[in-house]
C-alpha cells in the first residue's frame, strides 16, 4: 500500500480507487448494488446533507442495517469530518437511546419509522433515500484531517454503561495496510465479513475492500441465517472472509460440501481459537486456502500470522501470532514490572495507532501518551498474555471481569447495572465461570413474587444485547462476602456449580403420539445444545442467538424446508419452538388464522435455482405473502435421469403437499420457474384442489433465442459492469460445449475427480453452471410439448420485449390472462432498483386474491 497510505485521508483514496475502477460493483448485500461510481457519488452527495446538517466537532449516528447504505453512512461520515457512531439496529432502543445521549448526536441517518426512538427533538433524522434522491447539498471539499475523531464504537463498559472509542482515520488506515499487505488483497478479491459493522473488524473489513477496488459481499446474518450465507458464500466466488470461532462452528456444524469452496484467505478472531476450529476450517476450505488468526481490540491492533498446515495441535487454543509493525509492547506484573520471558501478564501497547481515547459528552478524554514522545499513546489491554521462544504471543485470560461472547466484549458490570434497576431487586451480582458464562445472583426485597427470576430474565432480554443475558440466574438471600467487604466470587461460582450438579434440569415427556415437529425439534435442540430439552427457555438452556440460528437450520435441513428466522427468539420455549415450526409449514392447531397472518406463496426460481436475489425479494413481500421456495433436483439427480419439468414438477408437488396439505395454494414463477408453476397448477386442479394465484414472472412461451452477436454484446456489458466475471462466462461456456456433446455426466465426474488444488475454486462454479444449463435444456424441451388450457386466471408480470406478443404466448394456457407490465430486464426485475416499482405490482396482484376468496366465503355464508 506504500509507505504514505495512512496519511491520505479514506475518501481520497474512495476517489481514486472509483476512478479506476469506476464500472466494477463495489458492494452489494443481495437486494442492492452499487459500483465504484455509483458509490462515490452516493458518498459525496450524502456527506453534503451531513456537513448541512451536523456542525462541525459534533458527532452523527447511523443506524442501519448491515447493507450497502450503512457503508454509504460510514464513508459520508469520514468524507465530511464528522464522527461517526455506529448504532446495532439489534440492540434494545432502550440501549440505543442511552448511547445517542451519551455520545450527545446531533442527527442520526437511518430510518426514523424502524425504530421506536425517544430522542430529544435537537436530534434530526436523515432518511438515506429522501438525502440520496433529493438535489444534494454541496459537499464543502474541506481538509479533514486523518488524526482527527473519525468514529465512535460503543462497547459494553466497565461502569455498568456503554463506553464510547475513538479511532481517527489514520488508525483505521493502519489496521487496513497490515491487513491488506500480510494477505496481498486486490481488486480480484471478493469479500464477505461475517461480522457487525458497528464493530472494529467490521470498519476493517469495509475498508480493506472498498480501498482496493475488491466486491464487497455483506449480509445480515441473523437476519437471513446460516443456511443463506453459506448460499451466498458459494454463488458469489467470496475469496476473503473474516468470522469469529463461534460463528465458524455453527457454520461448518454439518461440514458443507463446496460452500467456501472459493475462498483464499480465512481469517478469523474475536475469540480463542481452538484445534477443533481449525480441524473444521481445513476440512471446509480448499487445501491452498490460507487460515489466518490474529488479535486486536477496539483500541490498538496487535499480532496476525497464517497458520502453517504442518502445526502441531495445540492445548486449549492457538497462539494469536507476532506483534505487528508500528507498536512497541511490554509485558508487566501485578506492580508494572516487565515479566521474565515466557511468563505470563498484562500487555502493554504504545503506538501512534492507539486509539485516540475515550467519547464523553460528546468530545474525546485523551488514553494516556508517552511522556517522551506526545504523538505515541499508551493503552493497557487488560489481555494476560504469554509470548513464547518463538515470538508468537499466546492470549491466556482477562485481567478483569471483561469476556466475549460470539466476538462481542461483554462486561459484567453492564448486566448488574439493569439488575440493579429492577424494583424487585436489593442487590444483584454478576460472576464469570471458566467457560465465559454470565451467571447472575440477584436478592429480591421482601414480598417479591415467584416469578421473580422470570421476571429479571425478561427484562435482561429487553435492557440488554444477546450477549448480556446471563446464562443462568439464581435467586439468592444474601450476596457472600470477605471480611473485608469485597464479594466472595469464589463461594459464588460454588454455588452455581452446586444448583447445576443437584439440579438436572426438567424432562419433556416422550410422549408415544408426539407429532413429528416435537420429534425434528427436539433433535435439533439437544444437537445443538449438546444437552436434555428443558421445560425452561432457549437461553435458559444454555443458548445463544447465533445457537438459535444453528438449531434452525439442523430444523430446516430435517423438514427440507426454509424457516422465516422472525418467528424464533432466545427467549422461546420448547413448545414455542415446536409451533413456530409448525406454523411455518402451514398447518396444524398452531397455524395462524389469514387475518393475522398472510397465507403462503409457493416461489419457483428459475434454472439458476433460489439465490439472493429472490431470497431477498421473499424477505420484501413478506408482509402479504410468506414465502416458501421450491428447490428442484440438483445435479446428482439430473444427471440420473430427473432432467424434465415433469421431475421438477413431482419435487414441487411434494413440497406443497408436506407444507400445505389443504387450502387455496398461491404460485409465482420466474423464468424456468413459470413452466413449473403453471404444470403444477394443472396437477394440483387434476387432483381437485383450489388454486387462488398464478403469477408468471416473464416466462416466454414464445421459445425466442437471442442472435450471437446480441448474446456477445449482452455478456460483455455484464461483465464490464462485473454483473457477472470472466471466470464464471468461461465456465458457462465449457458447461454448454459439455451438454452440447452429450457429455455433461463425464465432466461432472472430471470435476469431482480432480477438484483439489488449483482445479478446486472453479470446480463448483463449473457444476453450477452445468446445472443451469441442463435445467435450460428442461425448458425449451417443454416448449414443444403440447399443453392444456388451465380453467383458471394467470397473471403474467412482462418486462418491456421489443417486437414479442404482449401475453408472450400465455393467453393460449389460460382461460383468463392479467398481463402487468413491470420495469427491468429478465435478470434484474426482483432486484433494485427495479425491485421499488415492481414489488408494489406483485404484491397487489397477490393481495386481490385474498380479497375475492374472502368475499367467496363471506356470500356463502350469508346464503346458508
Amino acid at each position: 500500500m506504500g509507505t504514505g497510505f495512512a496519511d491520505v485521508p479514506v475518501f481520497d483514496h474512495l476517489r481514486e480507487i472509483a476512478g479506476r475502477y469506476s464500472e466494477k460493483l463495489a458492494a452489494s448485500d443481495g437486494t442492492n448494488r452499487l459500483t465504484y461510481s455509483e458509490l462515490f457519488r452516493a458518498v459525496e452527495a450524502l456527506a453534503g446533507w451531513i456537513e448541512a446538517v451536523v456542525p462541525d466537532g459534533n458527532a452523527v449516528g447511523i443506524l442501519q442495517a448491515n447493507s450497502v447504505w450503512y457503508t454509504v453512512a460510514m464513508l459520508a461520515g469520514m468524507a465530511s469530518g464528522r464522527p461517526s457512531v455506529p448504532l446495532n439496529v439489534r440492540d434494545p432502543d432502550s440501549r440505543i437511546n442511552e448511547i445517542v445521549a451519551d455520545a450527545r448526536l446531533s442527527a442520526i441517518i437511518g430510518d426514523k419509522g424502524l425504530h421506536g426512538l425517544d430522542l430529544p427533538q435537537h436530534v434530526a433524522w436523515i432518511d438515506m433515500a429522501q438525502s440520496l434522491q433529493a438535489t444534494p447539498h454541496p459537499a464543502a471539499h474541506r481538509v479533514v484531517s486523518v488524526d482527527a475523531p473519525a468514529i465512535v464504537l460503543y462497547t459494553s463498559g466497565s461502569t455498568g454503561r456503554p463506553k464510547g472509542i475513538v479511532n481517527s482515520q489514520r488508525n483505521l488506515l493502519c489496521r487496513v495496510q497490515q491487513y491488506v499487505d500480510a494477505c496481498h488483497i486486490n481488486a480480484q478479491d471478493v469479500f464477505l465479513p461475517l461480522t457487525g459493522p458497528a464493530t472494529i473488524a467490521g470498519c476493517r473489513e469495509i475498508l480493506a475492500a472498498l480501498l482496493t477496488g475488491a466486491t464487497l459481499q455483506l449480509v445480515e446474518v441473523e437476519a437471513v441465517g446460516l443456511r443463506a450465507v453459506r448460499g451466498r458464500m458459494q454463488s458469489e466466488g467470496v475469496t476473503i472472509t473474516y468470522l469469529v470461532p463461534a460463528l465458524l462452528r455453527a457454520l461448518l456444524a454439518d461440514e458443507p460440501a463446496d460452500a467456501f469452496g472459493s475462498l483464499r484467505v480465512a481469517r478469523i478472531g474475536g475469540e480463542k481459537v481452538s484445534s477443533a476450529d481449525i480441524r473444521l476450517v481445513r476440512k471446509a476450505v480448499p487445501p491452498n486456502c490460507l487460515v489466518q488468526i490474529g488479535y486486536s481490540s477496539t483500541e490498538t491492533t496487535g499480532s496476525q500470522w497464517f497458520l502453517p498446515h504442518d502445526w502441531p495441535e495445540f492445548d486449549s487454543s492457538a497462539p494469536v501470532g507476532w506483534l505487528l509493525p508500528g507498536i512497541s509492547f511490554a509485558v508487566v506484573d501485578e506492580e508494572g514490572y516487565p515479566v521474565q520471558p515466557g511468563k505470563i501478564g498484562e500487555l502493554l501497547i504504545r503506538s501512534p495507532y492507539v486509539a485516540l481515547g475515550h467519547w464523553e459528552n460528546g468530545a474525546v478524554v485523551p488514553f494516556e501518551v508517552d511522556p517522551g514522545d506526545q504523538t505515541l499513546r499508551i493503552f493497557a489491554t487488560g489481555d494476560l498474555v504469554q509470548i513464547g521462544s518463538d515470538g508468537l504471543l499466546r492470549i491466556i485470560g482477562r485481567k478483569g471481569r471483561q469476556i466475549k461472547v460470539n466476538g462481542r466484549r461483554v462486561e459484567p458490570a453492564e448486566l448488574e447495572r439493569v439488575l440493579r434497576g429492577a424494583p424487585s431487586v436489593k442487590d444483584a451480582v454478576v460472576i464469570v465461570t471458566p467457560a465465559n458464562e454470565l451467571v447472575a445472583f440477584a436478592v429480591p426485597h421482601s414480598g417479591a413474587g415467584a416469578s421473580f427470576c422470570d421476571e429479571l430474565r425478561q427484562l435482561a432480554r429487553t435492557k440488554l444485547p444477546p450477549a448480556l443475558c446471563p446464562l443462568r440466574l439464581h435467586a439468592s438471600a444474601e450476596i457472600p462476602r470477605l471480611p473485608g467487604g469485597k464479594i466472595d466470587m469464589t463461594t459464588l461460582a460454588a454455588i452455581d456449580l452446586s444448583v447445576r450438579e443437584t439440579t438436572p434440569p426438567p424432562q419433556i415427556p416422550h410422549a408415544g403420539h408426539e407429532v413429528p415437529a416435537h420429534q425434528i425439534v427436539r433433535r435439533a435442540w439437544t444437537k445443538v445444545l449438546k444437552t436434555r430439552v428443558a421445560l425452561g427457555c432457549w437461553d435458559e438452556a444454555g443458548g445463544d442467538s447465533l445457537k438459535l440460528l444453528h438449531c434452525v437450520m439442523e430444523i430446516e435441513s430435517a423438514i427440507g424446508q426454509e424457516l422465516g428466522l422472525e418467528a424464533f427468539t432466545v427467549g422461546m420455549s420448547f413448545d414455542e419452538m415446536v409451533a413456530a415450526v409448525i406454523s411455518a409449514q402451514g398447518g396444524g392447531e398452531h397455524a395462524p388464522a389469514w387475518k393475522h397472518e398472510p397465507p403462503l406463496l409457493f416461489l419457483f426460481p428459475g434454472s439458476v435455482g433460489y439465490g439472493p436475489s429472490l431470497a431477498s425479494f421473499a424477505s420484501a413481500i413478506s408482509k402479504v405473502a410468506r414465502v416458501s421456495p421450491i428447490r428442484y433436483p440438483a445435479l446428482g439427480m439430473i444427471l440420473q435421469g430427473q432432467n424434465t419439468v415433469a421431475a421438477m414438477v413431482e419435487a414441487a408437488i411434494d413440497h406443497i403437499n408436506r407444507v400445505q396439505p389443504t387450502g387455496c395454494v398461491r404460485l409465482l414463477g420466474h423464468s424456468l420457474g413459470g413452466a413449473v408453476a403453471f404444470e403444477v397448477a394443472a396437477r394440483l386442479l387434476d387432483q381437485g384442489r383450489a388454486v387462488a394465484f398464478t403469477g408468471i414472472l416473464d416466462t416466454s412461451l414464445v421459445g425466442e433465442r437471442s442472435k450471437r452477436w446480441e448474446t456477445i454484446t449482452r455478456t460483455f456489458h455484464r461483465i464490464r459492469t462485473n454483473r457477472i466475471s470472466a471466470s464464471r462466462v468461461a465456465c458457462r461456456a465449457l458447461a454448454k460445449v459439455a451438454v452440447k456433446m452429450h457429455c455433461e455426466s463425464r465432466l461432472s465426474s472430471f470435476l469431482d475427480r480432480y477438484a483439489e488444488g488449483q482445479f478446486n475454486p472453479t470446480s463448483f462454479r463449473t457444476k453450477l453452471e452445468l446445472q443451469e444449463v441442463l435445467r435450460a435444456r428442461a425448458f425449451f424441451q417443454w416448449l414443444t410439448e403440447p399443453r392444456p388450457i388451465l380453467p383458471i386466471t394467470g397473471t403474467l408480470f412482462r418486462c418491456a420485449r421489443p417486437g414479442m406478443p404482449l401475453a408472450l404466448g400465455w393467453d393460449r394456457a389460460f382461460v383468463h390472462l392479467d398481463v402487468i407490465p413491470i420495469a427491468g430486464t429478465h435478470i434484474d426485475m426482483v432486484v433494485e432498483p427495479h425491485l421499488t416499482i415492481n414489488r408494489p405490482l406483485i404484491e397487489n396482484a397477490v393481495t386481490e386474491t385474498y380479497s375475492s376468496i374472502e368475499s367467496q366465503k363471506r356470500e356463502a355464508v350469508s346464503s346458508t
